[in-house]
């Protein structure tokens, strides 16, 4: 799954993909454009992360709001805007009446927010995901009804797994 981040007039494609995964640690391949990054990320705090790459550790406290994420590392602030292909799919989906959510990335189901015939209003949180020692609230990308959450609680998911159907 890519993501286009934006960071005031640049923008980067990425694409992370879990190699491994311990306890710990997680080990990351990332593409970040036409460049090919390993990197692994130990977190800390549920905001501060330690993120090894290549010879250079990194400690990074991340704040999130929405799509928008404020890094601090080494005395610096970077601010970015996240949007992955995902949502503008499903956001595409939803015009047509049917939207099915799927894992943008490998992760971990922690949380469900909704049950099958809830009723939900766009940018409504649907569940929780965890991925890349983040927590991420996946939003419903348009207004109706769940049809379906196929998965539960504690799930591993791949990235296309379906996580919910709304009419």
């Amino acid at each position: 799954m890519a993501f286009i981040v934006r960071s005031g007039e640049r923008s980067f494609r990425i694409s992370p993909r879990l190699v491994e995964s311990t306890e710990h640690e997680d080990h990351y391949l990332v593409l970040m454009d036409d460049s090919e990054h390993r990197l692994s990320v130990t977190r800390i705090t549920p905001t501060h992360l330690s993120i090894l790459l290549g010879n250079k550790s990194y400690n990074v406290e991340v704040e999130r709001s929405g799509s928008d994420y404020r890094v601090t590392t080494r005395g610096e602030v970077f601010t970015f805007r996240v949007a992955d292909e995902f949502l503008q799919s499903s956001e595409e989906a939803s015009a047509s009446g049917e939207a099915v959510i799927t894992a943008p990335m490998p992760g971990l189901v922690v949380k469900i927010l909704v049950s099958e015939g809830d009723e939900v209003r766009a940018g409504q949180g649907l569940l929780v995901l965890e991925a890349m020692k983040m927590q991420n609230e996946i939003p419903a990308p348009g207004s109706g009804t769940v049809r379906e959450v196929p998965v539960q609680e504690g799930n591993t998911v791949m990235t296309g797994d379906i996580l919910v159907v709304i009419d």
